[in-house]
């Protein structure tokens, strides 16, 4: 005798549970046919004894021959005959032996009459992806494409576009049944090849049955997370100035749970499980609502719409439902565990909505009802700690935004009073507003630096600036500072600030920026690289007070430095990221000078004085960035000898990294790599400096400056400026191919001059710390290995005092005491151990090297042509 298989399926309906339990008989010997069995129940719960009551109950048989039969799904659907929301269970009938699927949709009355609503067959097999929609309609995906049908369409239809990656099959309000999912994206199918489908690769598409056309689904999600999306919940939909706005729930492949307003995304939290498949809403008694995502594997997570925080999570999860099961206006989440084969699925459940309401097969008695009145005191007692908790938290609430609205006050103010000093503006404020602001300067500095020595308009200074001009090149922008003369004999320190206009900022405007100062030599054939390191100011002083006379030696510095300086001109650039100043139409800002007045300078400025002034105002708009002209010129043509081609260069390197490769070779003479770099790579030399050679073939991202120089006919340098890595390592490799086998290529690690600076007091740092260590080791060593104790133990009388008289007990003390003065003083005069001391000195000695070479290091960048 053989047993009978079954399976169980469960939707939540108008309240109820719909219980549909399929038995499937077992061919026995003799019999050719066999019948299958289909069993409903309507199940309520009930909140007194917090279980589920049947109400009502029907069964049908099925005569299926020798074909199995299961059920694949089952949903509640609008029925396009009556207008009315029924219940639906799609049955699959197949053969083993026969390719052939035939599917028949059924639909529960509420007279527990079971209607064959339709029937349609197939060639495949349907997998779990299957929805049912008002229509009843019948939806599904295969091999890339979405399959529908239903009784009045009459025959199985497809969709006209392929989508690789469902999302969403749903019903939106005003569109009917849509489809939403992400496809590969084609250049030529799209006219702007730098809209955001082309850039990555992807797009979101939607796809509406009633109207069968093909929408841009960009305003759900943006396309950039279109291949990373598992499954989506729209929200809320609605059309404003005919303009779809939508809020939408979205899960990707890193187990995020992303919320979505107009196709932007605005929180995210993240999941606590990998795999989510589906997401639903509960709107429960508490706000906003929950969202319901479930995984795979039994796992399921709630979320607060509220807070976006994750509010709880279940394992082992047979099946998950939600509806208003307590009948009180909201709804609730049911939950059904797993179960064994033979144990009954209302055994074990649970029925919550996180707030109030909690029941559990588990709990004989019911949490939410009794008469318990300690009960319901704890209940009061409860609520009233959770008020008071929330009172407590909104006060709390209230203070941090009284403290942040002072804080965007006194940041306001700064900005203004700091605005106007710097334009020479008296900016009156009143004692209360005087109070909420504070010093921008260390308060030792402002003692020693009066108000008549800042100088803060540019009157009051030479003129330090000849040209201000701006590029902007790829995702940067570029301005630039050409300094005079006397502006490289009188400041140090120079930097680049900029600031945007009051007006468009309320806070403080200053932007962010990463500023440089280069210079270039005058005579465009002249060489870029000083080939001599110049002596320290220290060391050039001391020289020169030597000499026969005090005045001819401050002669001699000041003629020496000016001719130096006279052969440079120095340039100063900021960059800083174009994307976030796009947010404004047209950008005016202005450009401020930081710098330290020197030795050298010749006014009645005091040497070492911080100074800062308007220079100059530049501006920004989109207009002008489309049309290029902010793009360097030199890009287009590289034979440019003017000043607009040197400012290029500068732009150029100030956006870009610079790399230097010692090239030397043992057996063969290298040879000139200007000639490969003009031959083979397709180099222009620069006509402002034909030293430089500029690589320009993929556009401003991927521009390359070379300069080779030449030390010998075995050896040379060659410096790269460049932004692209991934450029870089090819050209490294080309130039691989063309140096002899025995050449060897040694990167000249440089660095930049505040890493170096960083690197010098680090190791210093170091060195301090190893010498303080070392010369407490040596003492405790000499502590610990001192024969002291051994000469007391030698030297201590053996007897007691207590077993002597009071004469003797008193000799004994003075004998102690004696013998304690003479340790004392030798311990004071103890040797170091030799062989401890020669490894302190040379693990000291070893640190000091590493800290010589650090300062070589910053010493030797500081005689480079440029340091980005």
């Amino acid at each position: 005798m053989s047993s009978d298989s079954y399976q169980e399926k469960i939707i939540a309906f108008n309240g109820e549970v719909l219980y549909f339990r399929l038995t499937i008989a077992r061919l026995t010997d003799g019999e050719t046919d066999r019948t299958s069995e289909l069993l409903f129940r309507r199940m309520a719960f009930k909140e007194i004894t917090g279980r589920f009551e049947t109400k009502s109950e029907g069964k049908a048989s099925i005569n299926r021959g020798t074909s199995n039969m299961e059920i694949m799904c089952c949903s509640s659907a609008t029925d396009a005959r009556t207008g009315m929301l029924v219940p639906c269970i799609l049955l699959k009938q197949y053969k083993k032996k026969r390719a052939s699927f035939r599917y028949a949709l059924l639909i529960v009355h509420s007279s527990n009459n079971l209607e064959p609503h339709m029937e349609f067959k197939l060639q495949y097999e349907l997998k779990d992806n299957v929805t049912l929609l008002k229509g009843p309609t019948v939806l599904w995906s295969n091999e890339e494409t979405v399959y529908f049908t239903s009784l009045k369409i009459g025959k199985v239809l497809s969709v006209p576009i392929q989508v690789p990656s469902v999302q969403l099959i749903g019903e939106l309000q005003g569109k009917g049944i849509v489809i939403l999912g992400a496809r590969k994206c084609m250049a030529e199918e799209h006219g702007d090849a730098q809209s955001d489908q082309v850039v990555w690769g992807n797009e979101f598409v939607g796809y509406c049955l009633e109207t069968e056309k093909t929408f841009n689904a960009a305003q759900f999600l943006p396309h950039a997370y279109s291949s990373v999306v598992t499954c989506m919940f729209i929200d809320t939909a609605e059309e404003l100035d005919n303009q779809l706005k939508a809020t939408v729930v979205a899960a990707t492949t890193k187990n995020q749970l992303i919320w979505f307003e107009g196709g932007i995304p605005k929180d995210v939290c993240q999941l606590p499980f990998e795999g989510p498949q589906k997401i639903e809403k509960a709107t429960t008694g508490r706000e906003d609502g929950l969202f319901i995502v479930t995984f795979d594997c039994g796992y399921v997570c709630s979320v607060w719409k509220e807070g976006w925080k994750v509010a709880s999570s279940w394992q082992g999860i047979q099946s998950l439902h939600i509806d208003d099961f307590v009948h009180c206006g909201t709804d609730q989440i049911l939950l059904f565990f797993e179960t064994s084969n033979t144990e009954d699925i209302f055994k074990n459940y649970t029925v919550t909505d996180l707030f109030e309401i909690t029941y559990s097969s588990n709990v004989e008695k019911c949490e939410d009802v009794n008469d318990d009145s300690a009960v319901q005191d704890n209940r009061l007692l409860t609520v009233q700690a959770l008020e008071a908790r929330l009172q407590s938290g909104l006060a709390s609430l209230q203070e941090l935004q009284q403290q942040l609205e002072v804080k965007d006050r006194v940041l306001s103010q700064s900005s203004m009073a700091l605005t106007s000093l710097i334009q020479g503006k008296e900016c009156a404020l009143s004692k209360a507003e005087e109070e909420c602001l504070v010093s921008l300067w260390e308060e030792e500095t402002c003692a020693e630096i009066s108000n008549g020595e800042v100088l803060s308009v540019a009157k009051d200074l030479p003129e330090f600036v000849e040209k201000v001009w701006q590029r902007v090149v790829d995702d940067s922008w570029v301005v630039g500072v050409k300094l005079t003369e006397s502006a490289c004999l009188s400041l140090d320190d120079v930097s680049l600030s900029l600031l945007m206009d009051q007006d468009i900022c309320t806070a403080p405007a200053v932007i962010q920026s990463q500023s440089n100062v280069l210079q270039f030599s005058k005579s465009p054939f002249s060489g870029s690289f000083p080939q001599c390191q110049t002596e320290p100011l220290a060391k050039k002083t001391r020289l020169a007070s030597e000499k026969s006379g005090g005045d001819s030696g401050t002669s001699y510095i000041e003629e020496s430095f000016s001719e130096f300086h006279r052969s440079q001109t120095q340039t100063v650039t900021t960059v800083t990221d174009l994307s976030p100043l796009l947010a404004f139409s047209n950008l005016n800002c202005s450009v401020m000078l930081h710098a330290t007045i020197n030795t050298f300078h010749k006014g009645s400025l005091r040497a070492g004085l911080p100074v800062v002034f308007q220079c100059s105002r530049v501006s920004l708009n989109l207009e002008d960035i489309s049309l290029g002209k902010y793009y360097p010129k030199l890009l287009n043509n590289s034979k440019l000898a003017t000043e607009d081609a040197s400012e290029d260069v500068f732009a150029l390197i100030a956006v870009s990294r610079k790399w230097s490769f010692q090239i030397h070779s043992h057996n063969h003479t290298l040879g000139d790599l200007n000639e490969w770099l003009l031959g083979q790579m397709q180099c222009q030399r620069v006509g402002v400096n034909p030293d430089y050679l500029l690589l320009n073939n993929q556009g401003a991202s991927g521009v390359i400056l070379f300069n080779w120089k030449i030390k010998s006919a075995f050896e040379g340098t060659l410096h790269i400026q460049c932004s692209n890595q991934a450029i870089l390592l090819k050209c490294l490799h080309s130039l691989s191919g063309i140096l002899p086998p025995s050449c060897e290529i040694k990167y000249l690690k440089l660095g930049r001059k505040k890493d170096l600076a960083d690197s010098l007091a680090s190791a210093l740092e170091k060195e301090l710390l190893m010498l303080r260590d070392s010369i407490s080791s040596l003492v405790n060593k000499t502590d610990t290995d001192f024969t002291v104790r051994v000469r007391t133990e030698n030297l201590r009388p053996t007897s007691t005092a207590s077993s002597l008289d009071a004469k003797a007990q008193l000799q004994h003390y003075r004998e102690e005491f004696a013998l304690d003065q003479e340790l004392s003083s030798l311990g004071m005069s103890s040797e170091v151990d030799g062989g401890a001391c020669k490894q302190v000195i040379k693990n000291l000695s070893a640190v000091q090297l590493d800290v010589d070479r650090v300062a070589w290091g910053l010493c030797k960048s500081y005689s480079l042509f440029m340091d980005p």
